[in-house]
């Protein structure tokens, strides 16, 4: 689980977010539901270990602009993190400790042809909601 002097951050999942983005696309049984509610239950429990999180780009390939957010590659643990599908996008809403609040869950890159969108285009969205691809 990591070292006791490990920094974490504390998580905060908005109802509205998680609504849309996991109860409402994804079936109970399926892997990403899966993947998320364990991955929330983890991150509330014990923070988000620091180690855990990476700056997105301000501004993607795919024209997301995410700017001072966060990633967080799912599920979480040993594994490369470049193999795990899924993903959540934070803002830090903290003035004297970090907050993360999740703006976005989903699949980090979607295979040519496929029409859901990423995680990403899924956090640009909510931060730009008048912005069109």
């Amino acid at each position: 689980m990591g070292t006791a002097e490990e920094r974490r951050l504390r998580a905060v999942f908005p109802a509205g977010v998680w609504a849309a983005d996991v109860e409402s696309r994804y079936p109970a049984s399926s892997r990403a539901r899966e993947v998320a509610e364990q991955a929330r239950r983890a991150l509330e429990r014990d923070g988000i270990p620091e180690r855990e999180l990476q700056a997105c780009e301000p501004e993607g390939p795919d024209g997301t602009h995410l700017a001072g957010c966060l990633k967080a590659y799912l599920p979480l643990g040993p594994s490369d993190p470049r193999q795990r599908p899924f993903g959540m996008v934070f803002i830090d809403v903290g003035d004297d400790e970090p907050a993360l609040v999740l703006i976005a869950y989903g699949v980090r890159h979607q295979p040519s042809g496929a029409h859901a969108e990423s995680v990403y285009r899924r956090a640009h969205q909510r931060l730009h909601p008048k912005t069109r691809y």
